[in-house]
This record gives C-alpha cells, sequence and structure tokens, in this order.
C-alpha cells in the first residue's frame, strides 16, 4: 500500500488518548486513574521512571481529561504554597518532582494537603523512598506515598507508538519495518518521536513511501 506524502507536523500531543497502555506502564496508569477516581484512599501518589518514559504525557493528560492544573517543579517553587493548596482544586499535580530539593518545603506541603484532605499526585525519576532526606520528619512521610513505576517501552510498545504516529497522519507502514526500527531504537518515547520524525523528512524528501531499503540507508548514514 502507498504512503500518503503528507504535510510533516511534530508538535506533540500531551492528550490522553494518544498515550499508549501497555505492560511497561499499566501498573502507574491504573493507580493514577483509581487516585483521580477516588477509589483508593491513598492522598500521596508518586509515578516513578527514568527520564523518557511517558510520565509527563501521562501527568497532562489527565490533567485535561479531569481539568485540573498541572504544574511543574519550577512552577510549584514560584508559586505561594498557600495559595497553592488552598486553592479550588482538589487535586494538585507536580511534575518532576525530584528537581525540588527543599525539605521543608515538602514538609509544608505535606502537611498542608493532608490538613486540607487533598490528592497529591507527583512523577519523579526515583521512588519516595529512595530520595536523599535529610529532615527526618519528612522522610517518615515519604513513606506514606504509594508508587508505581513506568518502564521505557518494550519492542511491542514502541511498534504500537510508531504505527499511532504514522496512523494519524494517514501513513500505513508494514510489519516489517516496525521490526527493522524496534532494533535499532532506543528504549525511550523522545527517541521513538525524532525517529518517526527523521523518517518522515527523507521520505518527503524523496517523494517516496517508508521502505526498510530506505531505513536502511538512514542507519547506515
Amino acid at each position: 500500500m502507498q504512503q500518503g506524502l503528507l504535510p510533516l507536523g511534530y508538535a506533540q500531543s500531551y492528550e490522553l488518548c494518544d498515550f499508549v497502555v501497555a505492560n511497561c506502564n499499566q501498573m502507574a496508569f491504573d493507580l493514577f486513574h483509581a487516585a483521580l477516581q477516588g477509589t483508593t484512599k491513598d492522598k500521596f501518589v508518586c509515578i516513578y521512571g527514568d527520564s523518557g518514559c511517558g510520565k509527563t504525557h501521562l501527568l497532562q493528560g489527565m490533567a485535561k481529561d479531569y481539568n485540573l492544573t498541572y504544574n511543574t517543579a519550577n512552577q510549584a517553587l514560584t508559586t505561594n504554597l498557600w495559595d497553592w493548596v488552598y486553592g479550588d482544586q482538589q487535586v494538585l499535580i507536580l511534575d518532576d518532582a525530584h528537581k525540588v530539593e527543599d525539605d521543608v518545603w515538602w514538609f509544608h506541603l505535606y502537611n498542608l494537603v493532608r490538613e486540607q484532605n487533598k490528592l497529591l499526585i507527583i512523577s519523579a525519576i526515583n521512588p519516595p523512598s529512595l530520595w536523599p532526606v535529610s529532615l527526618s520528619d519528612w522522610r517518615s512521610r515519604l513513606a506514606t506515598f504509594i508508587s508505581a513505576e513506568m518502564h521505557n517501552p518494550d519492542d511491542d510498545t514502541l511498534k504500537r507508538v510508531l504505527e499511532k504516529i504514522w496512523k494519524d497522519k494517514g501513513i500505513v507502514v508494514d510489519n516489517a519495518i516496525l521490526e527493522y526500527l524496534s532494533r535499532r531504537i532506543d528504549r525511550n518515547f523522545p527517541a521513538i518521536c525524532q525517529w518517526a520524525k527523521k523518517i518522515d523528512t527523507l521520505s518527503a524528501q524523496q517523494r517516496k513511501p517508508i521502505t526498510v531499503s530506505m531505513l536502511h540507508h538512514l542507519f547506515s548514514a
């Protein structure tokens, strides 16, 4: 089947409908969803995993679907802590939480969230139990976080992500192409998207559909 040569746009989507749920992230997805649905009594939730595993996509996608405010660590640090917690939002989302290294700040945030009976969902590289902490009171609070790990995509997930990227552009690729790429692309989502962009650009420049031969020349260059 011939692939259409379409104008290429690569604004990365963080919509939840574009998040590929698979074995590598199922546990984190389920925990996040359960917390937002109120089916878990836990008020402190951490989604952790290596950079590029999809944490930001999951947090932003859930925030949009549930009409919540998405915050990064830098945004939280430049916002009045009391205003943030005492605002209208019942769920506080904080991405890249590991970038906040102030134990006192965390201790106050934890106590305010608990006092207001709100839900705090964070993402980090490591689970809270492995955070370097000097304040003993804060260390004891970290034990109350329930955590779920997100892993980097496996072969099947990598293929599904590539297939979806191209399907959304009206491009159909056969399994041989996906199999070829699955043996050569780094296992993280930014790398997958960058390779898809590079392949699309080459296809458009040559005005030819994507083939294994084209990929072979690209990877051999």
